[in-house]
């Protein structure tokens, strides 16, 4: 069963608000399809907890205060204070139990890729979300990509060879690189300064010919 958290009806609308985030209330909104927006306000220290247990996307309950039986809503948005990051808004949306949605959920590494270990390599999280499709009962809250098949260098696993939960289809490009294996940087540095050095014995050779060249018309 979805965790239930508890709202109140708001009345203070606008630029008024910040009196409310001063007090420790937060502003919020739900809304859905086909249904007025609802003005809320929550404890803000409430809505933290329920933010870092539950992230983004991923079915809760809120009740009311008022209202008969709970709502069954995801969180759609957060808005921040961009100089403390300080939660300012937050956007619920409910949703249709019955209805899939869609979501960008987190992709966490897991495990431990032996090229790291074997060559050196350098493990490199390409992608940080996967967009997905589900039931809200069956939404995520981030998806595990493992690691362990990255057995050589320069090797990689995109987002179709992942396995992913029962019931939960992936949106993004199959083809899209999630995690890779780079070459170790010492390694770079080194075909890099051979490159170069190629590069100025192939420019030398031009102009060693030349200066030959030369030589000979001022002989004759």
């Amino acid at each position: 069963m979805p965790d239930s958290y508890a709202v109140e009806p708001r009345t203070v609308l606008g630029k008024k608000v910040k009196q409310l985030r001063r007090e420790g209330t937060l502003p919020a909104n739900v809304f859905g399809r086909g249904l007025e927006s609802t003005a809320v306000q929550m404890n803000t220290a409430d809505a933290r907890k329920m933010l870092n247990a539950h992230g983004r996307n991923v079915l809760i309950e809120i009740t009311i205060a008022g209202e008969d039986a709970p709502r069954s809503v995801v969180v759609r948005a957060v808005k921040t204070d961009p100089l403390n990051d300080a939660i300012q808004h937050i956007d619920f949306y409910q949703v249709d139990l019955t209805r899939e949605i869609e979501a960008n959920i987190p992709a966490h590494l897991v495990g431990e890729a032996p090229a790291v270990s074997t060559w050196g390599g350098i493990l490199v999280h390409e992608s940080s979300s996967i967009r997905i499709r589900a039931l809200p009962v069956d939404m995520p809250q981030f998806i595990e990509v493992s690691v362990a098949g990255l057995t050589e260098l320069e090797q990689s696993i995109s987002v179709g060879e992942i396995a992913l939960p029962e019931r939960v289809t992936a949106l993004s490009d199959p083809t899209m690189t999630l995690a890779r294996i780079a070459r170790p940087r010492i390694e770079v540095e080194e075909t890099d300064a051979l490159l170069e050095g190629e590069e100025v014995e192939e420019a030398a050779e031009p102009a060693a010919a030349a200066a030959e060249t030369e030589a000979e018309s001022s002989a004759e």
